[in-house]
């Protein structure tokens, strides 16, 4: 009696582990990198709590993977009823403020917005809506990284970007030269104007083969 006891103990322990994913409601906790997740990751897998263990986790995975913040995730299930979810999250690389709404948009390195802020210290271009232009992000960030100037706008055909020293760069909108040589040499020749003469020259404008000073 004993022995069948025993038995029957091992198999509804075996049962049980087996069967949990199956019936245990569990909650959900984000986290990322960054320590909490965002909140619209956060309202996304808030909808998908109180289903079991199994369901959870497959609705969870099948989320992630089709959301544009996220690049990489793993799940772990604590006792007793709560399934940790760890994200890594897409780092924004650069910003756009749309000029009539004031709105900020964070870019990843490929041009998606990955949210929406009141301000940002990331460079930043000023334009019309969130449409953006990976070319003038490139810019404005080499600019901001050799000069700390974090703000350049689009206007007309041009990405007009004022220097501390009172002069204006203007850059073409358009990679028909690469992005690199276009910063090399607006470091040459701005080193130079600023160095001869600071009040000669007023302007640059990289948008021709050869650079005009104003």
């Amino acid at each position: 009696m004993t022995r069948k006891l025993q038995y029957f103990l091992i198999i509804s322990f075996i049962a049980s582990l087996l069967l949990t994913p199956f019936f245990i409601r569990v909650n959900i906790e984000c986290r990322s990198q960054f320590g909490e997740c965002p909140q619209e990751l956060e309202d996304g897998i808030g909808k998908l709590e109180g289903g079991s263990l199994y369901q959870t986790r497959r609705k969870i995975a099948s989320y992630l993977k089709n959301n544009f913040l996220v690049s990489d995730f793993s799940t772990q299930y604590q006792l007793p009823n709560s399934l940790i979810v760890n994200t890594i999250i897409k780092k924004p690389l650069f910003a756009i403020q749309d000029r009539t709404s004031g709105k900020v948009f964070l870019l990843d390195k490929e041009g998606k917005v990955l949210s929406t802020v009141e301000s940002s210290s990331l460079p930043t271009i000023i334009q019309d809506g969130e449409t953006p232009n990976l070319f003038a992000l490139t810019l404005i960030s080499g600019v901001h990284e050799m000069y700390q100037v974090g703000y350049g706008t689009i206007t007309n055909d041009a990405l007009v970007v004022d220097m501390p020293t009172g002069v204006r760069v203007l850059f073409p909108l358009r990679g028909e030269v690469e992005s690199e040589i276009l910063l090399g040499a607006l470091r040459l020749i701005y080193a130079k104007i600023t160095s001869d003469n600071p009040k000669v020259y007023s302007q640059i404008d990289m948008r021709y083969k050869n650079p005009v000073l104003r």
